[in-house]
């Protein structure tokens, strides 16, 4: 039905045709009475609703316009906006409207959201104003005459209703009270409201809005005592009351209350509802239905009217109280609009005594003395409870590191720091934590937030989750978060923008508006670099351009921050805390060189000392602004790791290709030409080693952009190995492959599990991708040409569906080795790895992280005897480095320049050994190779061991000398020094199991059900069944016919690598980090 609307001040108003009965008509029409104005002459079969609505959309993710009020006869009414005006009239499409049902009403569609009382709509109350829709615009009425009518407040008011002022000279109708909106509850509903137990609760509220996508302006409190809800602000002020309408209240539960609009949260006790500060005692205050913020009245002075009442004698005296805020106190204005300035109360934002509450360390004399020039009271920073409470015992301990150094509490001179947990330890929730703190609270009352903004500086496949990370944690209203993934104009948008407190760009994109940034209001306080090892050089453009802005509180969060040497450390360093280690030329002089020098085998005894003593000043320092914890505390909340460095046989092709390439009359021009050259060579055998279809792809690629280059020497040669027409898709010429064709076909048939594969080169991902499409396997593929808005979405898809809808995920280590969450996958191959540890570390680390359920198996695909391994060799060379500052361990630091023994190292395959690495660690296991390379067996055990007596000799030969004075013992000696350094470089392998999978009956020793499966089926079960000839020892022994020896033999003799085809697993190394979860709690699942 049309409601009235307020009189406007100076509007004639229109007579009714029967005059005589002027009043009896205004009160009839309030009250409901059948009238002229009216559609219907029997309000008790209307319904009142709020509803969203919107006009009908085809887009996949449909939205609502805006809100409005349905006011229903039957199936028939009308809808008004939020400003009392009609917006259409019609029918619903259904018999009755139901809460949360969805219909079409007249041209639109509509939602139904709750139910409105009668007096709520008469009063205005739903319009949020006070508003009330005009029935002049419900329909043609110039027929009849019109009258407005102003709701009249409740029977509780103090002062006689007033009509308002009319034209001069106009004839106007005055209108006695009456108690048009009084409730009309029967007794047992009342009592039953007033005996409702107490709750508290946290809210949301809004003032009215009509944008198409709504957000809340705060946070505040809702008392339900009685059958009153009152809405209070952080602050304790009383933003609204209203009264109950008898439903349970749940988090969702929207209302209207003082003009605005609030949506429960969750229920808190007693203890977190803050004191009311801004309104008298409700008693005192009777008829307050919806109350703004009162000043609380002082005893001594009573207000300017009450004095006037007291001393103004005569007829004027009778002045008579309009409303309850005409008590007050007078208050002496403080600007020209007389409004009381807003004190803040000297209190904490959150509780510190409260039950599970984490306190920030507080502020010190010192730290007074440079930050609070004011002399400021200070106050407990505590953590928000909405989100402290999902924070793990390890969490609590790095936010309280990271405040402590953005604030400067730390010994260490500077503001920054470096949060280095390995991956999967929650570093991001760490940092929204501090960040949603900061943009809060300050430990000095007075002073606002700590900082205004915050820029998170990330690669560009990061961006989109590092939003939904705040989403998920915050909601969407609580903070703002821009995401610079748009146009250079767009992201100026976050300069002066209100909304937005948080930046989330990549490093990229970054560079193009790092000038405008400098000018951010309120200014960037707080800048986090994630994966911050980008920052591995002062001078690089990604570090030089952090000079633009001056901010001097600064996080890099890294799972790797040292990938290679020291240098990269101080880098790292000195972007966090500038001039902390000095420039880079003195910590070179201090402490990298001395502790390079100290671990070196053949160091001195003073070069020990020294060296020992500048590391543990250095980690000393680091550890003021340094926080590194293994992923092993996570041991009580995932489930068990194991893994897997697999070597595996090459195939004949790719033995004849490596022979091809690397010929002995050819190989000292290699190593003695240019460093390109080498560095050419050495891409061109890693592809090799991946397949050799990769070297007639490279090889056409280069004959199409440059025709005239000159080939190198061997690569024609290679290249007449290959079939005239390999396919992409045929993996029998690669071992490695061979190797991943099993292990999928094996995961696929046994498990419902879902698998990554990683690489480093788009060209093997497209080889396996071919694959996939003959096999039928499903997949995804991340790499640097997936567009980066599809990505997140890709890992979102991937983690929520099953192994038949997605296998498989094709990783891109480049693209989206870091920081990705891919725990729908419970097993990750790697297929290729990189000079650089980080970036297979940050691969292998997608998979065993927060969330995960099953059991993970990773696997290292290595071409046992080939550049695979050397490469893998240099990687557990450089991860002892980082141990050796960042946590535990000891290991000897290579740079990435290669020395001529380097090179001819690198270069030399050794197609007789299952595990060239195992060979060089000489570790006197069980698990021994048969078979040597020559020359390593010459270098190995004893062989290197110089005697006493050849030390002057040796002492004389160094230095120039002639060639005919280098005697080949002398080259075997330098050989063997250089070995003993590989084998003291390797020891941290001695960690790992080693299992020689050319033994028979070891299979048993290996965790992992489906590698069981893999490791020498045939040989297992029945060795007549390997396409290979016998060797010559299975030859002998089967001429003897005793049972007894064959067994032996088979238990104890390993066989050769020529005994097995290419793709053969010859050797494991396993690690298993013991998980102490409860079974019950892990997802078994592996095996159907």
């Amino acid at each position: 039905m049309p409601a009235y609307q307020s009189p406007l001040t100076g509007e004639k108003r229109k007579l009714p045709l029967d005059t005589s009965s002027r009043k009896r008509v205004a009160i009839e029409n309030a009250l409901g009475a059948p009238s002229t104005c009216r559609t219907s002459s029997n309000h008790g079969g209307e319904e009142y609703w709020m509803i969203q609505w919107r006009y009908p959309q085809y887009k996949k993710h449909k939205t609502w316009d805006g809100d409005a009020v349905l006011v229903l006869t039957g199936v028939r009414g009308s809808v008004y906006d939020l400003e009392g005006k009609i917006m259409g009239a019609g029918s619903l499409n259904a018999p009755k409207a139901e809460e949360n049902g969805e219909y079409k009403f007249g041209e639109k569609e509509i939602r139904i959201d709750h139910s409105i009382s009668r007096g709520e709509y008469m009063s205005g109350k739903c319009y949020g104003r006070g508003s009330i829709p005009s029935p002049a615009t419900t329909g043609n009425d110039s027929a009849k005459p019109t009258l407005r009518v102003t709701p009249l407040p409740s029977m509780k008011m103090n002062v006689p209703y007033k009509t308002p002022l009319k034209a001069m000279g106009k004839r106007t109708i005055d209108l006695h009270p009456v108690n048009l909106l009084s409730t009309r509850d029967s007794p047992s509903a009342s009592s039953s409201k007033a005996n409702a137990p107490a709750t508290y609760w946290t809210a949301n509220w809004r003032k009215p809005q009509g944008k198409k996508h709504k957000t809340w302006d705060g946070d505040a409190f809702v008392s339900h005592v009685g059958d009153k809800l009152t809405v209070i602000s952080e602050k304790g002020k009383i933003l609204g009351r209203k009264e109950w309408d008898g439903l349970a209240l749940y988090n969702g539960y929207s209302f209207s209350a003082g003009g605005k609009q609030i949506e429960l949260d969750s229920q808190v006790p007693a203890s977190r509802m803050p004191s009311i500060t801004g309104v008298e005692d409700s008693e005192a205050l009777p008829g307050l239905e919806e109350d703004v913020p009162v000043a609380l009245s002082s005893p001594s002075k009573p207000s300017f009217l009450l004095q006037a009442k007291i001393v103004l004698p005569g007829k004027e005296n009778n002045i008579t109280v309009a409303s309850p805020g005409s008590s007050k106190a007078f208050v002496p204005p403080a600007s020209f609009y007389g409004q009381k300035p807003i004190k803040k109360p000297n209190e904490p934002l959150h509780d510190p005594e409260a039950e599970g509450a984490i306190v920030m360390k507080a502020t010190t004399s010192e730290h007074a003395v440079k930050f609070n020039k004011k002399n400021l009271p200070t106050v407990a920073v505590v953590l928000d409870p909405i989100i402290a409470r999902h924070l793990r015992p390890h969490q609590i301990e790095g936010v309280k590191f990271l405040y402590e150094c953005v604030m400067g509490l730390r010994k260490h001179e500077g503001q920054g720091c470096i949060l280095a947990d390995e991956m999967g330890l929650g570093k991001t929730l760490q940092t929204i934590v501090l960040v949603w703190t900061l943009l809060k609270q300050n430990p000095y009352v007075g002073a606002g937030p700590v900082i205004g903004k915050a820029l998170i500086v990330c690669p560009v496949s990061l961006v989109n989750n590092w939003r939904a990370e705040f989403h998920k944690w915050l909601g969407r209203d609580r903070v703002g978060v821009f995401t610079g993934d748009k146009d250079k104009s767009t992201i100026k948008q976050f300069l002066n923008s209100r909304l937005h407190q948080v930046l989330v760009i990549g490093y990229e994109k970054l560079r193009t508006v790092i000038d405008e940034l400098a000018y951010c209001n309120p200014p960037i306080g707080l800048v986090i670099c994630d994966e911050g090892h980008r920052l591995k050089s002062s001078n690089n453009k990604t570090s030089t351009m952090f000079k633009s802005l001056r901010t001097v509180r600064r996080i890099i969060l890294s799972g790797t921050p040292i990938q290679n040497d020291l240098s990269e450390f101080h880098a790292m360093a000195n972007f966090c805390n500038p001039g902390l280690l000095d420039d880079h030329a003195t910590f070179r002089k201090v402490y990298e060189v001395p502790i390079l020098k100290s671990r070196a085998p053949d160091c001195t005894d003073k070069e020990l000392e020294i060296g020992e003593a500048q590391s543990a000043q250095l980690a000393s320092i680091a550890k003021s602004f340094v926080l590194r914890r293994e992923a092993s505390i996570l041991k009580n909340y995932l489930p068990p790791k194991h893994e897997y460095v697999v070597f595996i046989t090459p195939t004949q092709l790719q033995l004849s290709i490596f022979s091809a390439i690397l010929n002995p009359d050819k190989l000292d021009r290699l190593i003695d030409g240019p460093t390109a050259e080498s560095l050419a060579l050495i891409n061109v055998l890693t592809k090799v080693s991946n397949s050799p279809v990769l070297l007639k792809a490279q090889a056409d690629k280069a004959r199409a952009t440059n025709p005239d280059a000159i080939r190198r020497p061997g690569i024609d040669d290679a290249l007449r190995l290959l079939p005239k027409d390999p396919r992409v898709e045929d993996f029998s010429m690669s071992g490695k492959l061979l190797a991943l064709s099993h292990l999928l076909k094996a995961i696929k048939e046994r498990t419902q599990e879902k698998c990554i594969i990683v690489s480093h080169y788009t060209s093997t991902l497209n080889l396996i991708e071919a694959f996939c499409k003959k096999k039928s396997y499903t997949y995804f593929r991340l790499d640097g040409q997936t567009p980066a808005a599809k990505r997140q979405e890709y890992v979102n898809t991937f983690n929520k569906s099953s192994q038949y809808s997605h296998f498989l995920f094709l990783l891109s280590s480049k693209a989206g080795g870091v920081g990705l969450n891919l725990i729908g996958a419970s097993r990750l191959c790697l297929i290729d790895s990189d000079w650089n540890p980080s970036h297979d570390l940050q691969s292998m680390a997608r998979i065993h992280r927060d969330g995960q359920k099953r059991p993970v198996f990773i696997y290292r695909f290595l071409t046992a005897g080939t550049i695979d391994e050397k490469i893998y060799q240099r990687q557990v060379t450089k991860i002892g480095l980082s141990n050796s500052l960042m946590g535990s361990g000891s290991s000897s630091s290579k740079s990435d320049s290669f020395s001529r023994k380097d090179l001819r190292d690198i270069f030399r395959v050794h197609p007789e050994t299952g595990c060239n690495t195992h060979d060089l660690l000489d570790c006197g296991c069980d698990a021994v190779s048969k078979h040597f390379n020559d020359n390593v067996a010459n270098v190995s055990g004893n062989d290197i061991e110089v005697d006493d007596d050849d030390d002057d000799e040796d002492a004389a030969g160094t230095g120039f000398v002639n060639a005919s004075q280098v005697k080949p013992r002398h080259i075997e000696k330098m050989d063997g020094a250089y070995m003993k350094k590989k084998q003291a470089e390797l020891a941290s392998l001695g960690e790992w199991t080693h299992i020689n999978c050319l033994r028979r009956l070891t299979s048993d020793n290996i965790h992992d059900v489906i590698l069981r499966h893999l490791v020498l089926p045939s040989v297992r079960d029945d060795k007549e069944d390997i396409a290979q000839p016998k060797s010559r020892l299975d030859s002998l022994l089967s001429a003897v016919d005793l049972d007894n020896i064959t067994a032996m033999d088979e238990a104890t003799q390993p066989l050769s690598v020529r005994d097995v085809p290419g793709g053969t697993i010859s050797f494991l190394f396993e690690k298993t980090s013991i998980s102490t979860l409860e079974e019950n709690d892990v997802e078994d699942g592996s095996m159907v």
